[in-house]
């Protein structure tokens, strides 16, 4: 069964085609422009290995946090794919994904210029609470230890979400953790 990795929520933009959870191509660009290279990168790795879209079965995408614009088209890509052609759509956040990475309770963060992404997850790789956004001077005083690993294994992220129910693509929705400055409450 293939699979659609997509990762855009910061500045790499990951694409990757899995088989039965064994990467067979993974491509990755450093650029702020996903909006011009994400569905051309995602044509190229099934186009270099003989997949149509129609051969998709399932998309795992990123939805957050991060850059508002990256999650975005990630998000409205797997969607699009998902209601379109019937592909099984499965989120996952990037934090989460990181948090595959440790079988304990860990925090994980992800660092932007302004601040730190975060949240706790358990050993089962649940979150616990919420996520969260602290400030370069708020993660000073942060009272726990935040592991800011850059590194998600594509791999476990695949075999974790292997047995997890796909949602209906028009339930996919971006992970936003800042509050958008024009949003009103």
């Amino acid at each position: 069964m293939f699979t659609l990795y997509i990762d855009t929520h910061f500045t790499d933009l990951v694409i990757a085609l899995l088989n039965d959870c064994k990467i067979i191509d993974k491509r990755v660009i450093n650029s702020n422009k996903h909006s011009v290279n994400t569905i051309n990168l995602i044509k190229t790795v099934l186009d270099d290995n003989n997949i149509t879209v129609s051969d998709i079965k399932e998309v795992i995408v990123i939805n957050g946090p991060g850059s508002f614009t990256g999650v975005r088209i990630g998000c409205v890509i797997a969607k699009v794919m998902g209601y379109t052609k019937n592909i099984l759509v499965k989120p996952i956040s990037y934090l989460q994904a990181m948090s595959l990475n440790y079988m304990r309770d860990v925090i994980v963060g992800l660092r932007d210029k302004n601040g730190v992404f975060g949240a706790k997850f358990n050993k089962n790789h649940e979150l616990i609470g919420e996520y969260f956004y602290v400030s370069n001077k708020e993660v000073l005083d942060y009272p726990q230890e935040i592991i800011y690993d850059a590194l998600v294994d594509i791999i476990k992220v695949a075999e974790f979400l292997k047995d997890k129910e796909s949602i209906n693509p028009h339930m996919l929705k971006p992970l936003y953790v800042k509050r958008i400055e024009v949003q009103h409450d």
